[in-house]
């Protein structure tokens, strides 16, 4: 440890006002950890460096000198000097423990600064811990709470500043340190999908979905608002139809026939078993007569991949429009819009779907990680599979009544958490509002913090933050959580995978800067 100064008058329990030497000033640098030392008291303070600024006390804005008309007295006559704020961390022991401070150091207390890890060994008394990085100045190992992982967390910064590192980081730790499994969802498949073998990966084109999802996904396209079903309609008498060309037992398993005897229910859907090339033989008010298990009607289109044909939707389509007396136009926008806009490749990209959500919480129990390839997906979809493995682990939670530790990660979240989000928004929210009972944590990695629903934002305990988009952001942060001197300006200058780590995981009293240690490849 290096002498840089003495603390000035005015200090409190919080902040310490420093004078710093003009020999050492170059090392009074923003974010650097000190030591003051109250020899007076016998009192050792841990602090960090905020604030800094070069003065002279004649050169200031607000008054008129000789020097501003004779600029060449500058040269001999100024006495410039640097002061900062130390931002007061707790008390230090002999060893190395932090307690709260109880008085503000005295005037004249020496302040050194901690130059490498061998001038400080901190003792913060975690039982369990993970390791993102050190201190960016120091080097100083900045153990984080494990036990405020099912609290939520939040990683905000611009692209560029090492959000995806950062993250990655924080998963690798959980794996290697903790019990906790991880399910991530990885949005361009490009930031956590390459760096985890195979086995571990699932691609969502192969995650199979409800027949309402289905339709949702082809009005888009077709640019139609389906309220009167007729999508749906065909597309939930597609899949029965395929499924009893198939095996008439699924069908008697999904459809409670029983209950809907004489509606010739059973011949309108069975009877293509003899004909399973020839789909849609069906009859719309028996279907509305019908009591199906939809639970059981989606697991059963993972255990037999619906293969998707354009040309027999469009006949079935066709006959449901027909059996509800739609309008001549609206029979032939849609079909026109099915064949344009929609088209085979949608059609394709619905076949042959295998994974059931479900399947995805079993595979992160079973071996830790399941990393989600969302990449190449309709935004529907991706939200969707989100909203459903996270309904998966509350349905596994509500049944197993015990914690579930799982932390979820979600990449550009605000994608998924907004406003305007819909589904995946109220899971998000019940997953921050709730999770933490149940050991079901969230990783939240984002651009805009501002883009995060309140309900969610307000839920998250722990934050990393770096370089971010615009002030609005900066001023949100800076609503909710005691930022202890950080501004603006300094966040905008900070390096790549350059964080300030702040909340529950953070084992310091403020915010502190941490360098995040490299990704193994």
């Amino acid at each position: 440890m290096r002498l840089i100064g003495i603390v000035g008058s005015g200090a409190t329990t919080s902040k310490a006002p420093l004078i710093v030497n003009e020999e050492v000033e170059q090392l009074a640098k923003e974010e650097q950890l000190v030591v003051i030392d109250d020899g007076s008291r016998g009192i050792k303070y841990l602090g960090v460096l905020r604030e800094v600024q070069r003065l002279e006390p004649f050169l200031t804005s607000w008054r008129r000198t000789s020097f501003v008309d004779n600029p060449n007295l500058v040269e001999s006559g100024i006495l410039p000097y640097s002061r900062a704020s130390v931002f007061i961390i707790g008390v230090l022991s002999p060893l190395g423990e932090l307690s709260e401070p109880q008085l503000p150091p005295n005037p004249g207390s020496k302040v050194f600064v901690i130059e490498s890890p061998k001038d400080l060994t901190l003792n913060l008394g975690l039982a369990e811990s993970i390791m993102v990085g050190t201190h960016k100045y120091s080097g100083i190992e900045i153990p984080l709470r494990s036990d405020a992982l099912p609290y939520h967390i939040a990683v905000v910064g611009t692209t560029g500043s090492g959000k995806s590192r950062l993250v990655k980081v924080l998963i690798d730790e959980i794996l290697s340190r903790t019990d906790y499994s991880v399910i991530v969802f990885d949005h361009t498949g490009m930031d956590y999908v390459p760096f985890y073998e195979v086995k571990y990966v699932i691609k969502a084109r192969d995650v199979v979905l409800e027949p309402t999802l289905i339709a949702s996904l082809i009005s888009s396209r077709c640019g139609y608002d389906d309220r009167e079903g007729y999508l749906l309609l065909s597309a939930i008498i597609y899949i029965l139809n395929y499924l009893a060309s198939l095996s008439e037992n699924v069908i008697s398993d999904v459809v409670d026939f029983e209950s809907t005897a004489g509606t010739g229910a059973r011949t309108t859907l069975v009877s293509t078993r003899t004909q399973p090339r020839r789909l849609g033989n069906f009859n719309v008010e028996s279907l509305m007569k019908l009591r199906i298990d939809f639970d059981k009607l989606y697991d059963y289109m993972a255990k037999y991949p619906i293969k998707w044909n354009i040309h027999v939707f469009k006949d079935i389509l066709s006959k449901v429009t027909k059996e509800l007396n739609a309008r001549g136009s609206t029979k032939v926008k849609l079909q026109v819009a099915v064949s344009i806009k929609a088209g085979t490749p949608l059609f394709e990209s619905l076949s042959g779907r295998n994974i059931h959500p479900r399947n995805i919480v079993l595979k992160a129990f079973k071996d830790k990680l399941c990393v989600v390839d969302l990449s190449g997906e309709d935004h529907l979809v991706k939200k969707f599979i989100i909203t459903s493995v996270l309904n998966e682990l509350w349905k596994s939670i509500e049944s197993e009544g015990k914690a579930v530790k799982t932390v979820v990660v979600i990449d550009e979240a605000h994608n998924y958490a907004c406003r305007y989000c819909g589904e995946s928004l109220k899971a998000i929210a019940r997953t921050v509002r709730e999770g933490r009972k149940w050991g079901l944590g969230l990783i939240l990695a984002t651009q805009r913090i501002m883009d995060i629903d309140p309900e969610v934002r307000n839920n998250l305990n722990t934050l990393f933050f770096s370089k971010l988009q615009t002030p609005t952001d900066f001023n949100e942060l800076r609503g909710y959580m005691d930022l202890a001197g950080i501004s603006e300006a300094s966040l905008a200058i900070l390096g790549k995978r350059e964080f300030f780590v702040a909340g529950l995981m953070n084992p310091l009293k403020i915010p502190i800067l941490i360098k995040v240690k490299e990704v193994k490849i």
